[in-house]
């Protein structure tokens, strides 16, 4: 596997997490019976997760492709 197509890999996988991330959030907040301020509050909590998951997730891949790369897999 060549280095471009571990890097279109990489991209629809975090393409897959934020899209994932943020349907879930839309989704979430459409069906919440709450405030609309208690429903910002949410969104916004939901979004940071979402932030901190998707870096974990980028790292993670990341660490992969440069460790299979180096041979070390």
């Amino acid at each position: 596997m060549g280095d471009n197509d571990k890097k279109k890999i990489l991209d629809k996988v975090l393409m897959g997490a934020v899209i994932g991330g943020a349907i879930g959030s839309v989704i979430g907040a459409a069906i919440a019976p709450k405030e609309g301020k208690e429903t910002r509050k949410d969104i916004a909590d939901v979004t940071k997760k979402a932030i901190k998951t998707s870096s974990g997730i980028f790292r993670r891949i990341k660490n992969f492709f440069h460790k299979e790369k180096d041979g070390e897999e």
